[in-house]
């Protein structure tokens, strides 16, 4: 947290990988790794069902609402690149992990009361403020600081919002409800995206989200 709080312009200003890398950072602090590839199959069916159960779990907590912020910023920002930026092995790494935060969460989190995009939070076409969000769903403490400016000002990030209260996943002018379907064309996008900022060798990775994407069909429990 004290790196963006730091470099928070030198981040704006250089290579979009740099932001990329801290995004992947910040979700290995917010969601068990193991258990989201255990989601997505890579262990067979029964490890499939117990990983999907525990991330049923996970949906349900502030941690998993911020790593899903982080996984949007992280499509937000390359598919921004410039040709010229290049594509580091990392960030295409962080794509793929960001494809399984926010397929894996839209496919077992919670239902929110449906609505049209007005009014609602957008994931990936919001920049965000880091500094105002500081450690929220990063924290263990579970409790407010009551120092930190927006509590003080009374003002309402609206990242800080979906981070504490959630909210539907609205990314980049899209509603994403919960369930198979929209799982499915969330991963889509990411494989996209990664097909198109990839190069030969990378090539395992959409292929892989495709192999997920069919794993998707299969019941939420």
């Amino acid at each position: 947290m004290q790196t963006i709080q730091s470099y928070d312009q030198t981040f704006r200003k250089s290579n979009p990988n740099c932001i990329v890398i801290w995004h992947s950072v910040c979700i290995l602090l917010t969601v068990d790794i193991n258990t989201l590839e255990r989601g997505a199959g890579r262990d067979g069916p029964e490890a499939m069902h117990e990983g999907r159960q525990a991330l049923a779990r996970w949906a349900q907590t502030p941690s998993a609402r911020r790593s899903c912020l982080h996984a949007a910023q992280t499509f937000r920002t390359l598919s921004h690149r410039k040709p010229a930026d290049g594509t580091a092995f990392q960030s295409v790494r962080a794509l793929f992990m960001s494809a399984l935060v926010l397929g894996l969460y839209i496919l077992m989190g919670p239902t929110y009361e449906r609505t049209g995009e007005s009014g609602v939070f957008d994931l990936a076409d919001t920049e965000v403020n880091w500094i105002e969000v500081g450690d929220e769903g990063v924290s263990n403490s579970g409790l407010p600081d009551p120092s930190h400016p927006l509590i003080q000002n009374e003002v309402e990030n609206p990242a800080v919002y979906f981070i504490r209260h959630g909210g539907p996943i609205l990314f980049s002018g899209k509603i994403y409800h919960p369930g198979a379907r929209h799982a499915q064309r969330m991963i889509l996008d990411f494989a996209e995206l990664l097909d198109e900022v990839g190069t030969h060798w990378m090539a395992d990775y959409p292929r892989l989200l495709y192999m997920v994407n069919d794993t998707m069909g299969n019941p939420r429990t």
